[in-house]
């Protein structure tokens, strides 16, 4: 089986390994806030065909490049002499992780990706000149990748900062400069760099790297159209269940009573779609626990409602109707009623629901299907730009995308009434109700996603089937 090699490199401590998780979301490697954490290159597998395989070596980082260049020019064979000298893993650690990174590019290289601190001033990143200078003498291609950005919502310094660094880069070895952060697992992104990657390459690598590139595209079409499909399962779900109210008792009572029922329900509704949505993205380790702690925080907004006074119709003191909700239910839905009605007051509650079929007969309104997609589509954004070097899934994240969400949903209103209707009328046909749901779901995640990629649109479309 033929390879097309790409080495991973930098100077030490800027985030190879991180980077290195977030491409093949695997938990690989070990990141601490220290030097030369990696001591040796270590080989892993991006992108697999039949016949071809994409592989990602992760290096030891440079160190004190000064030195390392002055030891280079002070040899005849430079090269051959420094990574000859085994007894740096003793006497000199930094020299030595110099030397396994240069023979990872020596020996393995069709293309070298060199990750670069972009929060730092390229004027006075001295040692990025030097390291480009020793890479040059191994006569490979490279592509500087800028880690640590600004944040997308601040778009005007991340153009000015990634202009400086292209300006800064502009030289031999370099071929080009892209952005991909590794706190961010923006796989729309990683289309760019493999893209690049293939250009960049010639003749047969040149090939291979477009088979692997196709490959990689289907699998992140099918991982996306399975996230799609799950959100839409979960809400069209959600949008057909019906609760009776039953008889025999106090009205408010019985009213309350299959509330409860109806949320409990949408409480296991919304845990099983967390861990599809979990898995899909194939999180593990301290990634997923983070995730998971986030998604099913229900913060404290006050005493628990009297039953038969609370949320089933009279005032809450102290909470909105959304928390109140949550309370009622143990926190077991997950913090969604927070999320979705904590400004509505506790009898404007009820008008999330209706009576679906007859007074006896307890349903969600259009209203809150169109709050819980807009939810649910935020949640999703979350996991999926949840990078393994992140640390801890904090919670801003998931508001933010919450509130991205919220800016494109009135574009949306007509398909979620689809899903409504749809649900009204699912004993005539089942299905309609879940393929309506795709299409409100698959627009409103491509709606916020085009935002800050508005190059990916090709591939986010669903399979014709579901798009019709």
């Amino acid at each position: 089986m033929t390879e097309v090699r790409l080495v991973l490199i930098s100077h030490t401590n800027v985030g190879k390994t991180s980077l290195a998780r977030t491409l093949l979301r695997r938990d690989v490697g070990e990141i601490l806030d220290a030097t030369h954490t990696t001591l040796d290159n270590h080989k892993h597998v991006l992108e697999e065909t039949a016949d071809s395989t994409l592989v990602l070596w992760d290096t030891p980082g440079f160190g004190d490049t000064a030195r390392l260049k002055k030891r280079l020019e002070q040899s005849e064979q430079p090269l051959s002499s420094l990574l000859a000298s085994a007894w740096d893993r003793v006497a000199d650690r930094t020299l030595w992780c110099a030397q396994q990174a240069m023979s990872a590019v020596r020996d393995e290289a069709d293309l070298v990706l060199y990750l670069v601190n972009a929060s730092e001033d390229p004027e006075f990143a001295t040692y990025i000149e030097l390291e480009l200078a020793i890479l040059a003498w191994l006569d490979k291609p490279v592509l500087v990748l800028l880690n640590q950005l600004p944040p997308r919502e601040d778009n005007a310094s991340r153009s000015e900062l990634l202009q400086r660094w292209e300006a800064a880069l502009a030289k031999p070895p370099v071929r080009g400069v892209l952005a991909l952060d590794s706190h961010e697992r923006v796989w729309l992104e990683e289309h760019r760099l493999l893209a690049r990657v293939g250009a960049e390459l010639e003749g047969d690598a040149a090939a291979r790297m477009a088979a692997l590139l196709e490959h990689w595209e289907a699998r992140q079409r099918e991982r996306f159209e399975g996230a799609v499909h799950a959100l839409a399962d979960a809400l069209a779900e959600t949008a057909c269940d019906r609760e009776p109210v039953g008889r025999g008792r106090p009205r408010r009572l019985g009213r309350l009573a299959a509330l409860r029922r109806l949320g409990n329900r949408l409480a296991q509704r919304t845990r099983t779609l967390d861990a599809k949505l979990i898995d899909l993205e194939a999180l593990e380790g301290d990634a997923l626990r983070s995730v998971e702690a986030d998604l099913t925080a229900t913060h404290d907004h006050g005493e628990r409602p009297d039953p038969t006074t609370g949320a089933a119709g009279g005032a809450v003191v102290g909470a909105g109707a959304g928390a109140a909700l949550d309370l009622l239910f143990g926190g077991l839905t997950f913090g969604v009623f927070t999320a979705l009605g904590a400004s509505l007051s506790a009898a404007a509650a009820w008008r999330w629901c209706w009576h679906a079929i007859d007074e006896r007969t307890l349903g969600w309104s259009s209203a809150f299907i169109g709050d819980l997609a807009a939810e649910y589509a935020a949640r999703w954004l979350a996991i999926t730009h949840h990078g393994r070097a992140r640390g801890p899934f904090e919670e801003h994240a998931l508001v933010s995308w919450r509130t991205a969400v919220t800016q494109v949903r009135s574009n949306h209103l007509a398909a979620t009434t689809r899903v409504t209707d749809a649900a009204a009328r699912a004993g005539a046909n089942a299905d309609a109700p879940r393929t309506a749901a795709i299409m409100l779901m698959h627009g409103l995640v491509v709606d916020v996603l085009l935002g800050p990629y508005p190059t990916a649109d090709w591939l986010l479309r669903l399979p014709a089937e579901d798009s019709s």
